[in-house]
């Protein structure tokens, strides 16, 4: 007589829900971590989109408030300033004067523009929510608020700047 033993080939229905509640567990985990981490991407880009506008509006104004020397007009409502060079100075077209000119920055929709005497203003930057400026002696105000710019930042970031040629002029001039 032959005796056959019967050998263990499958898994018990309490293993396999052990086994599947195991691997929820781990994916719901996995889950959670990636939303964690594209979370965090997501703020970091739009921090350094705010980060990029910031510098180069920072960037633009001081080679303009800085070089000019007159103080700059801002416009009633504070949304535009228009700011003289002297011929041989940088505009922000990115050319040489030749003569003297006048540089009008204001917001358009979302842009930053500048528009050189009465030529058409162009683009200088984009992604901008929000720019005013004001004057207080020889000290200029821009704020600007980038697009996208997250809540703990607060509502816009103050850029102050001295007009350094204008002082230094009325130093030298003695008033």
């Amino acid at each position: 007589m032959l005796h056959f033993r019967q050998t263990h080939s499958g898994y018990t229905l309490v293993e396999l829900m052990v086994a599947l509640a195991a691997g929820a567990f781990l994916l719901s985990g996995i889950s959670l971590a990636y939303s964690a981490i594209k979370g965090t991407v997501l703020v970091g880009k739009e921090l350094e989109n705010a980060q990029e506008v910031i510098r180069y509006t920072s960037k633009v104004f001081t080679r303009s408030i800085k070089q000019t020397p007159v103080i700059p007009t801002v416009s009633a409502d504070g949304s535009s300033i228009t700011i003289m060079q002297s011929a041989g100075v940088v505009t922000c077209a990115g050319s040489v004067a030749i003569a003297n000119v006048n540089e009008t920055y204001q917001l358009d929709a979302n842009n930053l523009m500048c528009a050189l005497g009465g030529l058409p203003a162009e683009r200088l930057l984009t992604g901008i929510e929000s720019l005013s400026f004001s004057i207080n002696n020889d000290l200029i105000t821009i704020k600007v608020k980038p697009e996208q710019l997250p809540a703990q930042f607060g509502g816009a970031v103050t850029i102050e700047l001295a007009a350094s040629n204008v002082i230094l002029e009325k130093v030298y001039s003695g008033s």
